[in-house]
């Protein structure tokens, strides 16, 4: 296929704007540009076409033959554009939201809450793609959940694209069984249980607290959620955020010797250029908000 040979693009919504209100002023008034810009804009285009697409009229202009012709073109292209836009807007703000979550997070406290999710905000979907040692590209991702605290910089709360959801609350936890033996400088445990990918949770923690828990051995895990049924299972301490063990609290499987030390704002997302202006985004960040 050549090279399409195309009137001047730019003049056309000044061209259609003048054919419809009969008036270059009433025109430059809608389009927001002045007399001069929509006239020189149109002149140029009947140039371009060879022909005179208005005729002076009292105060006024009135379509030429000719312009007629071309204004019910012209109209016909401009109707299909917009609805061409507003279909994509509606189908980008229908689309599906990509969310970056650790897999604890989405299996032991966001899973459990989408059934609300759903009927609190009609016609939303959610896709899941886990956060880890494999990074996903944030060009991928709508927003990213964290309740990391213990890892954010001094800044976070300064980032334009950040939006903080609600508190947090980390301790420590074990089976009944597991022994803590008082020492001089704090605790000692035989085994603690850390995260491969925040391993600085601990440090954050005992700064925070003043409490320090020493151990024989160190067992690092892939997902905060084995650590979680190791620490059911009896075989160390955990360090966790209190809601992804609510149930193993209620039921006795798991103690929290300390309690849980509140870390205000400590829910965040993180709103990526992708998932900035969407409708749906917003919604579910509001939904996101009334979450205990």
């Amino acid at each position: 296929m050549g090279r399409r040979l195309l009137p001047p693009l730019s003049a056309l919504p000044a061209f259609e704007a003048v054919a419809r209100l009969g008036s270059m002023k009433a025109a430059a008034d809608e389009l927001g540009r002045t007399h001069g810009a929509v006239s020189k804009q149109v002149a140029h285009l009947s140039e371009d076409l060879g022909i005179p697409l208005f005729a002076k009229e009292g105060v006024g202009v009135v379509l030429t033959k000719e312009g007629r012709d071309f204004a019910a073109t012209v109209a016909d292209i401009l109707d299909t554009l917009a609805e061409s836009r507003s279909r994509f807007q509606r189908r980008a703000d229908d689309a599906v939201i990509e969310i970056g979550i650790s897999a604890t997070y989405a299996m032991r406290w966001l899973m459990p809450r989408m059934p609300d999710l759903y009927q609190s905000v009609p016609g939303i979907e959610l896709s899941f793609r886990m956060t880890g040692r494999e990074q996903v590209p944030n060009r991928e991702l709508d927003l990213i959940l964290t309740w990391d605290r213990l890892n954010w910089s001094d800044g976070f709360y300064e980032d334009p694209h950040i939006r903080t959801l609600g508190d947090v609350s980390f301790g420590l936890v074990h089976a009944p069984a597991v022994v803590l033996e008082k020492t001089s400088a704090g605790y000692h445990c035989d085994t603690r249980f850390l995260q491969e990918i925040a391993p600085h949770t601990w440090a954050g923690w005992e700064e925070m607290t003043g409490i320090r828990v020493s151990a024989e051995h160190d067992q690092a895990f892939p997902h905060l959620f084995l650590a979680i049924e190791a620490a059911v299972a009896g075989l160390g301490v955990a360090l966790v955020e209190k809601r992804l063990v609510a149930e193993e609290l209620s039921s006795g499987r798991l103690v929290a010797p300390f309690g849980f030390h509140r870390i205000e704002r400590g829910f965040g997302a993180i709103i990526t250029g992708r998932g900035r202006d969407r409708s749906k985004v917003q919604a579910l960040l509001d939904w996101l908000e009334r979450q205990d």
